[in-house]
């Protein structure tokens, strides 16, 4: 465990808590405190804040766990991030964001007041709290991929933009789901009436993964990728036009045997997804598992089916909910982005545009990138 100066990183700036910080006034009047990037040992870490003789009787406190990798990266990513609510608390209070450390990668923590506050606070404290295990020389660092440094990629979306506030496109995809108005914008509206939802929303998922490859920079000469699970022949026709190495996995299970643990790619492809009556925990390994395999800045496009109407909130602990939610996949993008992943804005979309099939079953499109 090392102490972190609080304020280092806006040295000049006053926090909203009265007393510290410098001695101008911050042109954020929300903001709280900024630490200097660090550079973190590779694993798991945690930020710890602590304040003392705190006095607040209304506000709440955001904090956020910021990266990038210099030189070469062009925007700053979140990688984890915590809420407090300030009502009522009186006396010391300590929170801490937890996130896996990169080699290569620097981290800052960012404090503000998402709410109006009061707060008073004697003391500010901040440490960092990082991996103490002595198998580091066994970490096998992914290798960076083209795509991180295609000069396409430099007007990519904010990676710390969870939620899409726009309309969803297939030409421009964000992590989104299938809906009426996609498929009518391009003419497919008369596929909804002459199919079956379930062969609908497959084809939309095999579309969108082509479109979503030079959307996202996915079509240089010589890039190196997998596609996972069955698809239709008109996909593998279209791939086959493409200038890059791809290479297929029929059965996901094989994975692991197809891509070894030290092997590593630029892309993945995965239009079905992992199965939706698997458990909480074995999906997330299925995901990670494949998502572990991709190069730094290499992309992944993921096919989820979900229950439109699971209003439960699944997480780790609940080992008995076999069907995936819109609740899961949110969660799914946070744990991502702690893990090191930059997540595309997640877009869900209004119940009456959506397109499910007979058991209420929607279609929805992961995308994310390897930081």
């Amino acid at each position: 465990m090392r102490e972190v100066e609080a304020f280092s990183y806006w040295p000049d700036h006053a926090s909203a808590i009265q007393g510290f910080g410098g001695r101008r006034r911050s042109p954020d009047p929300r903001y709280c405190f900024h630490t200097m990037y660090n550079d973190v040992r590779p694993g798991p870490a945690r930020y710890v804040l602590q304040l003392n003789g705190v006095k607040a009787s209304h506000g709440e406190l955001s904090l956020r766990v910021h990266a990038f990798r210099p030189p070469d990266d062009v925007q700053i990513s979140l990688v984890a991030g915590s809420r407090l609510a300030l009502e009522g608390r009186e006396g010391d209070l300590s929170v801490e964001v937890r996130f896996v450390a990169l080699r290569g990668v620097v981290y800052a923590f960012y404090g503000y007041f998402s709410e109006d506050t009061d707060i008073e606070a004697a003391h500010v404290h901040v440490q960092l709290h990082e991996y103490e295990g002595d198998d580091l020389d066994h970490v096998i660092d992914p290798p960076r991929s083209a795509l991180a440094h295609d000069p396409q990629r430099a007007d990519a979306r904010p990676a710390n933009a969870l939620i899409h506030a726009g309309g969803a496109s297939i030409h421009e995809p964000v992590s989104q789901d299938c809906t009426l108005t996609q498929l009518a914008a391009l003419g497919w509206r008369e596929m909804v009436e002459e199919r079956s939802p379930a062969a609908v929303m497959r084809f939309w998922r095999e579309q969108v993964s082509l479109a979503a490859l030079p959307a996202y920079g996915v079509n240089l000469s010589g890039l190196d990728g997998v596609l996972a699970g069955p698809v239709s022949a008109d996909m593998k026709t279209e791939l086959g036009k493409q200038p890059f190495i791809i290479r297929q996995v029929e059965d996901p299970a094989d994975f692991a045997r197809a891509v070894s643990f030290d092997d590593f790619v630029d892309f993945l492809l995965w239009p079905e997804g992992p199965k939706t009556n698997a458990d909480v925990q074995q999906r997330q390994a299925w995901v990670e598992g494949a998502l572990n395999r991709l190069k730094i800045g290499g992309v992944a496009i993921i096919g989820l089916s979900y229950r439109f109407h699971n209003a439960l909130v699944s997480s780790s602990a609940a080992t008995d909910h076999r069907e995936l939610s819109r609740n899961e996949i949110g969660q799914w993008a946070m744990r991502l982005i702690g893990k090191g992943f930059s997540v595309a804005p997640l877009y869900f979309a209004a119940e009456d545009d959506l397109v499910c099939d007979d058991d209420d079953f929607a279609s929805f499109a992961l995308i994310v990138q390897r930081q």
